[in-house]
């Protein structure tokens, strides 16, 4: 079905590039990046009901930032955040980012959702595979991407995972990365419903401790999710 002239609404899709690709009806909240930019917190939560536009949010700050993105730069053509200014347009495909998405973690058991939780991380490091060539890389840093790649890490060491990604990754580009985290509270409920829940919560809680705190990699973390933070933060390391 058309509306408008000719345009389309992309109902249930959250990708910036595929929505702008099919000329679909888009509502330009880039100035969105511009508050991003400005918000001197390290680590930014935003937390809002579902289906509200947060991962379509998250997809467009990822193909604003992320250093290899470039090829789709066009997507922010005649968009509000390029009339901005430099201090905000400079930053467009500047920083490696790392983008994770813990959506489809509905797991039955904890065993289930460790193995979920890897497969996260498989299309993460996917994504920076051509670390793998790096010169920069120490041998047993590309032996750790490897056991992600291969499903050979073990559960004991998946706390790192994304810490040691953004260590190479600044090696790498000589630039902190930006760390994305997208429904960082879809595991932690669906644990609460299935009865593992202080499992989980222990294990995320060691987690995103390892990956926020002084982690002196990354140069800034957006989360979104529904939960609210409560006063025992999850993004704490556990003692």
């Amino acid at each position: 079905m058309k509306y408008g002239k000719g345009r389309g609404i992309a109902i249930g899709d959250s990708d910036l590039k595929s929505i702008i690709d099919d000329n679909c009806l888009y509502i330009d909240k880039t100035e969105f990046i511009k508050h991003i930019i400005d918000c001197k917190s390290r680590v930014t939560l935003i937390t809002r009901p579902r289906r509200f536009g947060k991962t379509l949010n998250m997809s467009t700050l990822n193909y604003f930032f992320n250093i290899n993105e470039k090829e789709n730069s066009y997507l922010f053509k005649d968009k509000k955040i390029m009339k901005e200014g430099e201090e905000y347009t400079s930053k467009q495909n500047a920083y490696p980012v790392i983008y994770v998405s813990m959506n489809g973690m509905s797991s039955p058991t904890y065993e289930k959702m460790l193995y979920s939780f890897k497969e996260v991380l498989y299309e993460v490091y996917l994504k920076h595979i051509y670390l793998l060539e790096s010169k920069k890389i120490y041998e047993f840093e590309k032996e750790y991407i490897n056991d992600i790649l291969y499903s050979r890490i073990s559960d004991n060491v998946l706390e790192m995972s994304i810490r040691k990604l953004s260590e190479m990754l600044y090696r790498h580009f000589r630039r902190k990365p930006i760390l994305l985290l997208d429904e960082y509270d879809v595991p932690i409920q669906n644990a609460y419903v299935y009865g593992y829940y202080e499992e989980a919560i222990g294990f995320f809680k060691s987690f995103y401790g390892r990956t926020f705190k002084d982690n002196p990699n990354l140069e800034r973390t957006v989360i979104t999710g529904v939960s609210r933070v409560s006063k025992e933060s999850i993004f704490s390391r556990s003692k």
